[in-house]
């Protein structure tokens, strides 16, 4: 007898695949920390950099403005002495007929000469320390010195007695700043200060001050 209704073939049911492994702690846990760390890396470089910033501002408004501003006031008491000299130059020339009034000027244009060469050798000296507080190459600073001392030996020949030994003085503290310049910038401008108030010092005493 046929079945009047056939019967569906019984299938098996198919078998539960095996869900992935939920990640572990050691799994998630490096990239997180990785984030940390790079983050707190960011705060600290960007807060050297602000620190950094500030010092270089300090830096400049404590030594590098004021030093330029001497120089600055330097170079111009150097043009209105080189003007005086050269009038004075001209005036021993026209009094040569007038030999008292002669020997006078020659005295003055002398004392001037020395003045002037004091005032180019604080201005050496001021452009240098300028140099090594802006954090320049020491050959720069090095050379604003050698035409110090140029001017320094040329008033040391036309000095005598204790300002002769006083300008020897200064100049074996402008040797030893240089000396030091590539070995310890730092004790070079401490010398170099010395020097400058030497300098000034003896401006004042040449001219009665």
């Amino acid at each position: 007898m046929t079945e009047l209704f056939p019967t569906a073939p019984i299938v098996d049911p198919p078998e539960p695949t095996a869900a992935p492994p939920a990640p572990t702690e050691t799994e998630t846990a490096p990239p997180a920390r990785m984030k940390a760390w790079r983050s707190r890396a960011l705060r600290w470089t960007t807060g050297l950099l602000v620190v950094f910033a500030l010092g270089l501002g300090a830096t400049w408004l404590a030594q590098v403005r004021p030093l330029r501003q001497q120089v600055a006031m330097l170079e111009q008491e150097q043009a209105a002495s080189q003007a005086s000299l050269a009038e004075m130059q001209a005036q021993v020339s026209q009094m040569e007929a007038v030999r008292a009034e002669n020997v006078a000027l020659k005295v003055g244009q002398a004392k001037l000469e020395q003045s002037f060469s004091l005032l180019n050798a604080r201005l050496g000296t001021l452009q240098a320390q300028l140099v090594l507080a802006a954090g320049g190459e020491a050959q720069e600073a090095a050379q604003a010195l050698a035409r110090a001392d140029a001017e320094l030996a040329a008033l040391e020949q036309a000095l005598a007695g204790t300002q002769q030994a006083g300008v020897q003085t200064l100049r074996d503290r402008l040797a030893l700043a240089v000396s030091e310049l590539e070995s310890d910038p730092f004790a070079a401008r401490r010398d170099l200060e010395v020097l400058a108030n030497g300098l000034a010092t003896m401006e004042k005493a040449m001219s009665g001050g």
